[in-house]
């Protein structure tokens, strides 16, 4: 299209409440400018210049209404342009532009003609830089944040029998932490807070809340341990069907708030120790899968209309509900805390949605039958390739629990599973 032809179009600006105006116009310019960086050295004559990105463009504008009512038409366009979201101009010369004006000068001195100039400058839609939220913050975040509840509701006085209880769940809290430790500073720093978390028990009567601030720390330990994801949320998972077998039944009040503040706290754990997977962790959609079933599984193909509960979580909400009193009128009447249950429930429905994320990007598994007898060096090298390390073979060799009858022949028949 010629420039005479241009020339003749619309101008058409569109400010952000959706009014439009087509004002004559004269005049047009822009300025393009770049985001630069200049850096001076002591020992260096002259300037390095980083030239980045384009900045938005400037445009000069040159309007004019004109005719009996051009003061008001300009007076609604003064009006439109006070709202703040960006105008769409459709430029005779530049084509459809998205701008804020840095300012306007409305010029009334001839009678019969209203002069609007200024400068517009072409934005961006978006707002940037993006902020995503980090998972694994957020999720040690709402632990913590979750932890702090359960303790403020804590309003109890344990018993001499649940003492009893508690110190004998420390202790099996600790052997089975105790025995996935690989560190000795990790090992060194366990023992420390089971030491301290009986100390605390034995003056529960006296100083509650200090003494389930303790066993919490003893519960929590095992959520970063430096060893496979799989192993820690099964040990704490471990942990936490014996504190549900030792609370079956409990018809006191501090009973039951002592297995609501230990329980949110080893599942919160769990999710914890699911948010921070060692490297080699989810190396494929099953890992993950395993992990979300140890926190919310719930198995209903085996019995028809009666679920199995395997995940924590699920088997913890499923005892509060067995525990909890019709009302709260009595004073060994039991109604968990809310504030706690819905920090726990917004923690692991965001731990299990980005667990749901990573397994949508993990490897999927494939089921594979020998069709004659074979060896681990052929199969590798059919489904992952050879490599000089021999991690591939050390995979399959893992993944297929191959044991050393098998290592110079696999049989027709036998099951093979790989990842692709």
């Amino acid at each position: 299209m010629s420039w005479v032809e241009k020339i003749r179009t619309d101008f058409v600006i569109t400010c952000g409440e959706g009014s439009s105006f087509h004002p004559l116009w004269l005049g047009a310019t822009k300025k393009i400018e770049y985001n630069v960086a200049e850096f001076d050295f002591p020992n260096l004559s002259g300037t390095l210049v980083s030239r980045g990105r384009p900045r938005g463009t400037k445009y000069g504008l040159e309007l004019f209404f004109q005719g009996d009512d051009h003061l008001d038409v300009s007076k609604a366009f003064e009006t439109a342009a006070a709202d703040s979201r960006p105008w769409v101009i459709a430029h005779p010369f530049y084509g459809s532009l998205t701008v804020q004006p840095t300012g306007l000068n409305i010029d009334n001195t001839e009678y019969n003609v209203t002069k609007i100039s200024g400068t517009v400058i072409e934005t961006i839609t978006e707002d940037n830089p993006k902020t995503v939220l980090d998972p694994i913050e957020n999720i040690a975040l709402v632990k913590v944040q979750s932890d702090d509840l359960a303790i403020a509701s804590f309003d109890a006085i344990p018993s001499a029998a649940d003492k009893n209880t508690m110190a004998a769940n420390n202790k099996k809290y600790y052997t089975d932490g105790s025995k996935i430790t690989r560190l000795a500073e990790e090992s060194e720093s366990y023992f420390n807070a089971f030491n301290t978390a009986n100390s605390a028990v034995l003056r529960a009567t006296s100083a509650p809340l200090f003494a389930m601030r303790m066993v919490q720390s003893l519960i929590n330990a095992p959520a970063l341990f430096k060893v496979g994801v799989k192993t820690r949320v099964s040990t704490m998972r471990g942990q936490f069907l014996a504190l549900n077998e030792s609370a079956a039944g409990a018809s006191m009040r501090p009973s039951k708030k002592i297995y609501e503040l230990c329980g949110a706290g080893l599942i919160s754990s769990m999710a914890l120790g699911a948010a921070n997977p060692l490297e080699d962790d989810y190396q494929n959609r099953t890992d993950v899968l395993d992990i979300i079933d140890l926190l919310v599984g719930i198995d209903t193909s085996t019995t028809p209309g009666t679920p199995i509960l395997i995940g924590a979580y699920p088997i913890f909400l499923a005892m509060l509900d067995s525990l909890q009193t019709p009302d709260g009128g009595d004073v060994n009447s039991f109604i968990p805390d809310a504030a706690t249950l819905t920090a726990l429930n917004d923690l692991i429905n965001f731990t299990v949605s980005k667990l749901f994320t990573i397994a949508m990007g993990a490897k999927q598994e494939r089921t594979y039958y020998c069709e004659e007898d074979t060896n681990v060096i052929l199969l590798t090298h059919r489904f992952y390739g050879l490599d000089q390390a021999d991690v591939n073979m050390g995979k399959m060799i893992n993944n297929n629990k191959i044991g050393i009858s098998e290592f110079l022949q696999l049989r027709k028949g036998r099951k093979i599973i790989y990842y692709v």
